[in-house]
């Protein structure tokens, strides 16, 4: 009768929270255990019996254990798919694989200089637990404290073995936690970083940072004057060039708390300016303006003339810097839009370990296709305007409906909880600055629901709506611009920002 052969499990830990329990739970199934240094002697020192890493390899700890655990009698019984696979090799197979990492993050938090950084770097580690995850068919991983009782749980449950849906489950935790790690690891070393005075609020800490150690400048941003960037500047910073990238080169924009609040067409960058401004003066107040072109001489004094936060354009003629130069406390800055654009493709939203990512949404090639379903066909001048306010719409928080002309915004409702809000909003924004709605376009980034939105827009003066379409009610909307004289212009395609 062949004598069934003991499970062996390798454990190398750098929290040894709840290390001794699981130790003695796992010799309870007759698990032979084997550590590293500091892990085998912690579990010494509990009166556990352990069998060192250097008895299994045959090699000491070398260069002041940077090298302890990267050996073949390790890695051939973590890797191997079936046991009798290490017989012409003399090693053992390996069945069970705890190990957690250096923290790493926590040196980092922790102000650690450079040299002090690099020690925190865990090379040993990732490859056991990357070897372990890859043979997940045969072999169990477990990288945390937190799924020690989870472990023991399973074992219970199959005599000391292993469920395939566990040790499935715990390697795609492992992949997870090593590509966090060594993205942590790529940003602190050497990505881009500098701390701010403070997050949205003065009680948060905040910081920014990029890839591969390099600035703003390498994005595309260069600062020119006025005190540094803060947080909210970044933001509304990104949210107006995002803007910037899908407008017309004469355009100029205006962004306040991530919304657009005016944007303005005209070959004189000043005049664009002032369309701008105009769409919503008061909101404009404070805010973030774009420009798809050279700032002059005349751009900059109005621009001089207005509180604003932050000025960007691709460049600024020697008037144009003397008058900016002035201004002690607006920041103003060169963009290098195509390298912005590559920069800062994609999108990304993070909450602790949770993260969303999607790609960008880019171009308006709906434009080119869109559909009449009610209403006369609109004249250029309408086209121009729908156009206008679609590109608009979708830089607007949902719910979002824009008013527009050929030369740029006149009314722009954001962030309400329903689309007749937002048109309500819309309206009375127009309304209330002057501007005239007969030779507006309205756009909705997303369908209406009902007709009532169609119905405030057309009361209103409105005669032409650009929207996605795809609601249920989709005919019944369609009848009530037919019967008002509302062109209703159908895309296809929508442009949520949440």
């Amino acid at each position: 009768m062949v004598e069934k052969r003991r499970r062996r499990a390798l454990l190398s830990v750098t929290d040894k929270t709840g290390l001794v329990e699981l130790a003695r739970g796992l010799a309870r199934f007759d698990f032979e255990l084997i550590a590293s240094g500091g892990t085998a002697k912690a579990l010494r020192d509990a009166g556990c019996e352990v069998i060192d890493v250097e008895s299994v390899t045959g090699q000491p700890e070398i260069l002041g254990g940077r090298v302890k655990t990267l050996h073949p009698a390790l890695y051939a019984g973590i890797l191997a798919a079936r046991e009798e696979d290490l017989e012409a090799t003399g090693f053992a197979a390996i069945d069970l694989v705890v190990v957690n990492l250096y923290d790493f993050e926590g040196s980092l938090a922790a102000g650690k200089d450079a040299a002090e950084l690099v020690e925190s770097v865990d090379i040993g580690g990732p490859t056991l637990l990357r070897a372990a995850a890859k043979n997940h068919g045969r072999v169990t991983v477990v990288s945390s404290p937190e799924y020690y009782d989870k472990l023991l749980g399973d074992l219970e449950q199959h005599d000391g073995g292993s469920c395939g849906k566990f040790r499935k489950k715990m390697a795609r935790e492992v992949f997870a936690l090593t590509s966090r790690y060594d993205a942590a690891i790529a940003e602190g070393l050497f990505g881009g970083r500098e701390e701010l005075r403070y997050g949205e609020n003065p009680h948060q800490a905040a910081w920014w940072s990029t890839r591969g150690g390099r600035g703003l400048s390498d994005i595309g941003l260069q600062l020119h004057g006025g005190k540094a960037l803060s947080y909210n500047n970044l933001l509304d910073v990104m949210g107006t060039l995002k803007l910037s990238l899908d407008l017309p080169e004469t355009h100029c924009a205006i962004i306040k708390h991530s919304n657009p609040c005016g944007v303005g067409l005209d070959d004189n960058a000043a005049v664009a300016f002032d369309r701008a401004f105009a769409g919503d003066p008061v909101s404009a107040f404070g805010g973030i303006v774009s420009f798809g072109r050279q700032v002059d001489g005349e751009a900059a004094e109005h621009l001089a003339e207005r509180f604003l936060e932050v000025i960007l354009a691709p460049d600024y003629s020697e008037e144009a810097r003397a008058i900016l130069a002035k201004k002690k406390n607006l920041r103003w800055l060169s963009v290098e839009a195509e390298q912005f654009a590559a920069a800062t493709r994609g999108n990304v939203r993070r909450w602790g370990e949770l993260s969303l990512v999607q790609d960008e949404d880019e171009g308006f090639p709906e434009l080119d296709r869109w559909q009449l379903a009610a209403g006369p066909k609109p004249s250029d001048a309408q086209l121009a305007a729908a156009d206008l306010a679609w590109r608009i719409a979708k830089h607007v928080k949902s719910n979002a409906i824009v008013l527009a002309d050929p030369k740029g915004s006149c009314g722009i409702g954001a962030g309400q909880m329903s689309r007749v809000d937002s048109s309500a909003l819309a309206v009375e924004k127009a309304r209330r600055h002057g501007h005239e709605l007969g030779p507006c376009a309205a756009a909705s980034d997303g369908f209406f629901p009902f007709a009532d939105g169609v119905e405030a827009l057309a009361e209103a003066g409105l005669r032409v709506v650009i929207q996605p379409g795809g609601s249920i009610r989709d005919e019944e909307v369609a009848a009530a611009a037919e019967r008002l004289g509302v062109s209703l212009l159908l895309t296809g395609v929508r442009h949520f920002r949440h």
